[in-house]
């Protein structure tokens, strides 16, 4: 498993990615955290409501299923269900048209997953 300092500098890393090559990217970037895994990525909005079709599409099919078998298995899917956090609140000005990587902001979101 990914430790806190392996994940702020993963996220740090795909925050200065967007920085370098925005124009790859749609209007709505976002960092999609595997909150199981701690994986980290970031993606273009539309991924990230792709996402979360898919996650009420399973919370959907599970419903209609029974058994502790099915609950399990929906118990992991629901914690494989990404968070999403979007790239442009996690840029911090550092002078004219220019930005860094905010760290106190990734640092809260290590928060969300580190004790």
């Amino acid at each position: 498993m990914i430790d806190r300092k392996a994940f702020v500098k993963s996220i740090t890393e795909l925050v200065q990615e967007y920085i370098d090559n925005f124009d790859r990217f749609d209007s709505n970037p976002q960092i999609r955290v595997n909150p199981e895994l701690l994986y980290v990525e970031a993606v273009d909005g539309s991924a990230m409501l792709e996402d979360i079709g898919d996650s009420e599409e399973a919370f959907e099919d599970a419903a209609y299923a029974h058994g502790d078998e099915t609950m399990s298995a929906s118990d992991y899917q629901e914690k494989q269900d990404p968070d999403f956090y979007p790239i442009k609140d996690l840029l911090k000005p550092a002078g004219h048209n220019v930005s860094v990587p905010d760290l106190d902001k990734i640092e809260k979101i290590a928060d969300n997953y580190f004790n």
